[in-house]
């Protein structure tokens, strides 16, 4: 670069693109075990050092290389350094090289009492990386256990400092059904901080994030690669399930969504058919105790509720509770209804889902109690659907549409009524949970009997409708029946007004 008034900012792009292409190369994604990038840039005999790693950028003062050349020859040096963790790279992850080229390699884990363990890779590439420098950076590895010969996932990630550890989550969901277990974890394995030497004086601005890994068990594909109806049910019924016992542990997920939910092993038992993963933005709940508000930047604007949402107007929203994470299990099943059809094979999305992504929190969450007021499905979606799978959706949207409405009322509210209500809120959760889960179990059990249906001749007035069936009736409205339930769910515990 030439020209002594070469703007900082300009450099900071441009070396900015070093570190994510470098002969068509992007460095943090074609090496996803390197931990930063350092770059110089040379403004004519001025010389400025830039460091990226996953809080963002650190540079320093330009200086003259001809008044201080030892300094520009040590930045050299440590530049062109062969010790890999002086350039960057994560010295945990090592390569078989052969004939210039990477062939196999193993990450090495260390265990609870200090040990260190060798995974193999099954692939040379993570299945999943993200490919932003700053942020959580999230990279997973197949790795394989050879002391089982058991198939695991490695997942490494970069959290805020002030985030809680994905594996206080996990250890609290051992041996929960429907919920992804976890192997062993190295809970903090590097500070970017540290990676900048920085020691008691931190940089205003300057975001801390600390490195984790949990090692994981394999499941199957995420919810959206499904083979049948029954498989979507199953595998929403199986993770709610799982929700609601980390939800008596005081543990709320956060950010239900599509990718989140995966199916569970092949030939699972049911209470595995599916799995509940990632829990990094998961947080705890203290039933007796203060509860942070609910954040709409928090989560998947997808799926998020309608009162999470409204809380980036609201000055006083409800704190995130069970009641918001089975709103986004309802949007998971709403948007594979619209995005696909029975078999699984991939339909364009309904306008009204595409402008979901599009709106800020206030309009979305006025669309989305909207959705819930029986607002109509088109009837082409609804005939790549079986009835009884329809039924299941219209079932949880009439659970859902009075409770999502008075979450959204009583966060606009700080009055007594508002805390007797949110007691309430906790008082019913069981009984809340298990009306949800009664839907989609006898959802599954329609849909056997029409597959069972369907797989013997019978007589054609054998598949007229009964307007009058006990299983319509019960998945139109699974409380009704219930009067002290239907109190619950449609009143709070004091008058509205």
């Amino acid at each position: 670069m030439e020209g002594d008034d070469f703007p900082v900012a300009e450099q900071l792009v441009r070396v900015a693109i070093h570190a994510r292409i470098s002969g068509n190369r992007q460095l943090f994604i074609h090496q996803p075990n390197r931990r930063f990038v350092r770059a110089l840039t040379l403004n004519g005999s001025h010389l400025r050092l830039f460091h990226f790693d996953r809080s963002g950028v650190q540079y320093t003062p330009p200086f003259d290389i001809n008044e201080d050349p030892h300094t520009f020859v040590r930045l050299v040096l440590g530049l062109s350094s062969q010790d890999e963790a002086d350039i960057g790279l994560d010295t945990s992850i090592r390569w078989l090289i052969m004939n210039g080229r990477k062939v196999g390699g193993a990450l090495m884990m260390r265990e609870a009492n200090n040990s260190v363990q060798l995974y193999p890779l099954l692939q040379l590439e993570p299945f999943f990386c993200r490919s932003s420098i700053c942020g959580r950076s999230t990279t997973c590895w197949s790795v394989l256990d050879k002391r089982t010969n058991e198939k695991l996932l490695v997942k490494s990630s970069w959290r805020s400092e002030d985030r809680t550890s994905e594996h206080l989550y996990l250890q609290e969901a051992i041996g929960v059904a429907g919920i992804v277990q976890m192997v062993s974890c190295e809970p903090d394995r590097a500070q970017t901080k540290e990676l900048r030497s920085l020691l008691d004086v931190i940089p205003q601005g300057f975001q801390n994030r600390i490195e984790s890994r949990v090692l994981i068990k394999r499941y199957g594909e995420p919810i959206v690669n499904f083979a049948s109806c029954k498989d979507v049910l199953c595998a929403l019924r199986d993770a709610i399930a799982g929700h609601r016992v980390l939800w008596k542990k005081g543990t709320i997920h956060r950010d239900i969504s599509t990718q989140n939910i995966v199916f569970g092993k092949p030939g699972a038992e049911p209470g595995d058919r599916g799995i509940l993963i990632d829990f990094d933005l998961a947080t705890h709940f203290r039933a007796d105790g203060e509860n942070p508000p609910a954040d709409w930047k928090i989560g998947t604007r997808m799926f998020q509720s309608a009162m999470v949402l409204y809380s980036s107007v609201t000055n006083h929203p409800l704190p995130h509770c069970y009641l918001d994470d089975i709103e986004s299990f309802f949007y998971v099943l709403t948007d594979i209804i619209h995005s696909y059809d029975q078999s699984g094979a991939t339909r364009s999305l309904g306008s009204e889902l595409k402008i979901w992504d599009e709106y800020d929190g206030r309009r979305l969450g006025s669309i989305k109690r909207a959705f819930l007021m029986n607002e109509p499905i088109s009837p082409s979606i609804i005939s790549r659907w079986p009835k009884a799978f329809m039924d299941v959706f219209y079932a949880f949207r009439d659970f859902l549409e009075p409770v999502s409405r008075q979450r959204v009322i009583f966060s606009h509210k700080l009055t007594e009524a508002r805390a007797d209500y949110c007691k309430g809120l906790l008082d019913g959760a069981e009984h809340h949970y298990n009306l949800v889960l009664q839907l989609f179990d006898t959802g599954i059990a329609a849909l056997e009997m029409e597959n069972n249906s369907s797989a013997r001749p019978e007589s054609s007035s054998s598949h007229s409708a009964k307007p009058n069936s006990p299983t319509s009736s019960t998945l139109k409205r699974p409380y009704e029946e219930d009067a002290e339930s239907q109190l619950l769910l449609k009143r709070p515990r004091t008058s509205l007004h």
